[in-house]
């Protein structure tokens, strides 16, 4: 309980960030799916719907750079999991777009899988105006963003996987010695076996692609890692990714 109230606590802070100087609410959505309703997104926010084969995702746009980043959110969760990081992303000039995989949020899955589900993001972020694209994802989405790495056309220039299990609706053990790109992996020692999966992960990577593993002591999983207010592995996993983003996929 006390992790869901720090996530809380910053998402406030964020859109306590968003709302001031008396900024109106956002529209409605003219797409028709209002993904990340629940969370309240703050002014700038832009709705948008993708997706082919049956399947009708939603998401939320923030930012206007030109390195866009696709956030792809664990099980159990929608895009409001990573509304403060989102926000902070989008403030250091990053384009991000959070979605709901299909089954969660507002979105159907129809018949695309969860990594095909990530590419589609990718490719509704470019087609906004993003010229490069990374991928991160918690947990089910880190596992997401591993698999649909490798198929992306054009290649993401980095990936991140924080509490990334090896097998979740996709399989990152095949896709881990296909990574060409840069890939970080973080999770926490106490988070069950999923330091161990971050571990395998790194080792199926090849030696010639930039990698890097990062294991930190805390039990916190996933999107929490990266969250505002948590324990000192918390703050230890966002300076390195934030050093990542900055040597990889710089503004």
């Amino acid at each position: 309980m006390r992790r869901l109230a720090l996530l809380a606590a910053a998402a406030a802070v964020a859109l306590a960030g968003c709302s001031s100087g008396g900024d109106p609410a956002p529209a409605p959505s003219p797409t028709g799916l209002n993904a990340g309703a629940t969370c309240e997104l703050p002014a700038g926010a832009r709705q948008t719907r993708f997706g082919d084969h049956g399947a009708d995702l939603g998401g939320v746009i923030l930012g206007s750079g030109k390195t866009g980043i696709v956030l792809a959110h664990q099980n159990g969760g929608d895009v409001c999991q990573w509304l403060p990081y989102a926000f902070e992303l989008a403030g250091k000039g990053y384009r991000v777009l959070m979605f709901d995989f299909g089954g969660f949020g507002v979105s159907t899955r129809g018949e695309l899988d969860t990594p095909q589900q990530v590419a589609a993001a990718a490719a509704t972020l470019r087609a906004d105006g993003a010229t490069s694209i990374v991928l991160i994802g918690a947990s089910m989405g880190g596992t997401a963003v591993l698999a649909a790495a490798p198929a992306l056309a054009p290649a993401p220039v980095a990936v991140v996987a924080l509490s990334a299990p090896v097998l979740f609706g996709a399989d990152a053990s095949t896709a881990a010695p296909k990574l060409t790109m840069p890939v970080l992996y973080a999770a926490g020692e106490f988070e069950s076996s999923f330091a161990d999966s971050a571990r395998e992960l790194y080792g199926l990577t090849p030696k010639t692609t930039v990698k890097e593993l990062l294991i930190v002591p805390t039990d916190w999983h996933g999107v929490l890692l990266v969250s505002l207010g948590g324990p000192a592995a918390t703050d230890t996993v966002r300076a390195k990714l934030a050093e990542f983003l900055q040597a990889h996929a710089p503004v």
